[in-house]
């Protein structure tokens, strides 16, 4: 009984313990899927180790391409996503306080140089795409807002995150319509922005909830702890630690009471 309450306890720590630091997550393959331009929809394919999990997605936005794979989103344009790359999921700012950030290659840091602090709205976002709720975007290929298509929906999502991160050529929701990094923005694309904007005001969102940045690099030391060649850092929704730790402690009643009255 006790050895078996320390393995569920274990178990729980475990888990949970990301939500506590950075740590590293292993490796992961892409694939650009229902993208246009340079950006996202990435489905991302945990593997080689990889501690990275897509059960906080929606049908629509896991297993894409390859099972327990999940789609994301680019924070950053001057870098570039590799293939196999190695993965640290960012918990805290440089600066120590707990906020997920993108590390180089981008607009908006906290004046360290290096952290770039993901922005609340750009979280709320990402929750309401991986969780199946963004209003107006093609998930099923039925046609979004105004019969846009899932590439339409996502590009104008990838060039609105780019904006509110200051990755250049845009700032807060003001997204314009010019090309930028073979994205390029409709009218209906504006207006479905805009509308995502206006859900935004009564959300009653602060903070970045479960979103957390996953820092891409083409090495990793797992000796010394550094990483080496930055590349393309991608979002992550994870799962919610709670509701994980409950499940276990649910099964370990239900162990404990199936060994009862064995």
């Amino acid at each position: 009984m006790k050895t078996f309450s320390l393995i569920i306890c274990l178990l729980c720590f475990l888990i949970t313990a990301p939500a506590m630091a950075d740590f590293y997550a292993g490796q992961v393959n892409y694939t650009q899927k229902h993208a246009t331009g340079q950006g996202g929809e990435f489905s991302l394919e945990p593997h080689s180790g990889s501690i990275l999990s897509n059960s906080a997605y929606d049908a629509f936005t896991r297993d894409q391409t390859t099972s327990g794979s999940f789609q994301t989103f680019c924070v950053e344009v001057s870098e570039h996503i590799l293939d196999n790359s190695h993965v640290n999921v960012s918990e805290k700012d440089v600066s120590g306080t707990t906020v997920s950030y993108a590390y180089e290659g981008g607009g908006g840091t906290d004046g360290s140089g290096f952290g770039d602090p993901l922005d609340s709205r750009t979280a709320w976002l990402y929750t309401q795409f991986a969780t199946g709720n963004l209003d107006g975007y093609d998930y099923d290929g039925t046609g979004g807002y105004n019969s846009l298509t899932r590439a339409q929906t996502a590009g104008a999502l990838q060039r609105l995150i780019w904006s509110l991160e200051e990755e250049g050529g845009g700032t807060d929701w003001d997204v314009d319509l010019s090309s930028y990094y073979g994205i390029d923005i409709n009218t209906d694309q504006r207006q479905l922005i805009l509308n995502w904007q206006i859900a935004y005001g009564p959300s009653g969102w602060s903070g970045i909830g479960n979103v957390r940045v996953l820092q891409l690099y083409e090495n990793y030391n797992s000796m010394t702890g550094v990483y080496d060649g930055f590349r393309q850092d991608q979002l992550y929704l994870t799962p919610v630690p709670g509701a994980v730790l409950l499940g276990l402690l649910g099964l370990g009643a239900a162990g404990m009471k199936l060994r009862r009255f064995a």
